[in-house]
């Protein structure tokens, strides 16, 4: 186990070492595949269009008629869905709808917004280039082509593509198993008669619903008491039918917090302690074949540490790729002494002034102020060195809309 608190880096880079723990497989109708990673890379099984055909309703036209008149005779269309061949004669334009299939000797398309129709006769006000509004057989995808790559989660970018390449089973890597407590003799569920100094279990709803990913087959297993000897029993028999056991509170420093030598005494403890500010008292371990992430009991450091850093693990570990969440840059609006050594999350409210992204600091900071990420609407980053933020420095802004 570590002497001194990582950093965020060096978790990323413990993180990325990890291999997956799900080997075991099925296939599922594309319908039902949301979210899941795909086992193997995925080929198109047809030609995308799988046909020559218009891109708007128009008039197909021949390319020797092109600029040299502007009256035509119609008196032919192709529908979309047809299955009938055709070829136009010269002097003759034929009336095509989007997705409808090209004649044989044409590739060229004329707006239907250029055109003029009377009876059986149009005239044409403004002719296209050659080639315009016409698409070609396996110009966006062609046939065998690898369209995704193992690892790849099926998503509502990408599932239309699946569907359009004729692909309508997938196989993907099974769904990760994870079992998760709360941790502390002072929690009850929500209510508004508590007693002394009891608490609202605030991070049950939390977890319960970060762990709400198509790839995951999650379970509650309940709250651990503040006894050593029941949360060594507790995770042993949970590290026995789950890939990954994740827990919040009691892997502190005080007298009642047991995870921390459960683990030791159980399992092995990859690292104890992150110089992230919130956060610092994260463990990351295994037991059996089966990870072990703690977490603090304060709600602000477990969302902030699931959301950047303990969701690409998951996803690591259940056959998908480690992917980081996406930043932008954004100037601070303010100026603030940091008095800690430690890579901090700052959460902030973002304005726009002068066409310019600005951060606002959220007033309330402390880790325990669970209406800090409620009401504010991202986090910006500021590394270990920086001593001192000034109105105008950049710093990367994570967007909660797309952490959460």
């Amino acid at each position: 186990m570590n002497k001194f608190p990582l950093t965020k880096k060096q978790i990323i880079k413990l993180f990325k070492k990890q291999k997956s723990l799900v080997v075991k497989t099925e296939l599922i109708n594309l319908q039902n595949s949301q979210g899941r990673f795909l086992y193997e890379d995925l080929k198109s099984k047809i030609d995308i269009p799988p046909f020559n055909n218009s891109a708007v309703d128009g008039y197909a036209l021949l390319k020797k008629d092109l600029n040299k008149k502007n009256l035509f005779y119609c008196h032919r269309k192709i529908s979309a869905g047809s299955k009938k061949n055709f070829r136009i004669k010269s002097g003759e334009a034929i009336r095509v709808f989007t997705g409808a299939k090209m004649p044989l000797n044409s590739s060229t398309i004329v707006m239907q917004e250029n055109t003029i129709q009377n009876n059986n006769k149009i005239t044409i006000s403004k002719f296209p280039k050659l080639g315009e509004n016409y698409r070609l057989k396996g110009e966006d995808i062609k046939k065998k082509q690898k369209i995704l790559f193992k690892g790849s989660q099926i998503n509502k970018q990408n599932i239309n593509l699946i569907a359009a390449a004729g692909i309508k089973k997938v196989k993907v890597f099974k769904k990760i198993k994870i079992g998760f407590f709360t941790s502390g003799n002072e929690l009850r569920q929500p209510t508004k008669n508590l007693k002394k100094s009891e608490i609202n279990n605030s991070n049950f709803f939390a977890l319960n619903s970060l762990l709400n990913q198509g790839y995951i087959s999650k379970k509650y297993l309940g709250n651990l008491k503040d006894d050593l000897k029941i949360v060594k029993n507790k995770i042993f028999k949970a590290s026995k039918n789950n890939n990954i056991i994740i827990t919040s509170g009691g892997a502190s420093v005080g007298d009642e917090d047991h995870l921390i030598n459960a683990l030791l005494d159980l399992g092995n403890v990859f690292f104890w302690k992150a110089a992230i500010k919130p956060g610092k008292p994260i463990a990351v371990g295994k037991l059996n074949n089966c990870y072990v992430i703690c977490l603090p009991g304060n709600p602000v450091s477990v969302q902030l540490l699931f959301v950047m850093l303990i969701n690409p693990l998951i996803r690591k570990l259940s056959g998908g790729n480690f992917n980081l969440p996406k930043s932008s840059k954004i100037v601070s609006h303010f100026n603030m002494k940091k008095n800690t050594r430690r890579m901090e999350w700052l959460r902030i409210i973002k304005k726009t002034l002068n066409n310019q992204n600005i951060a606002i600091k959220y007033p309330k900071q402390g880790s325990g102020m669970i209406s800090s990420v409620s009401y504010s609407d991202g986090i910006i980053e500021i590394d270990e060195e920086i001593t001192q933020i000034k109105k105008g420095d950049i710093f990367d802004f994570y967007d909660f809309e797309n952490l959460f």
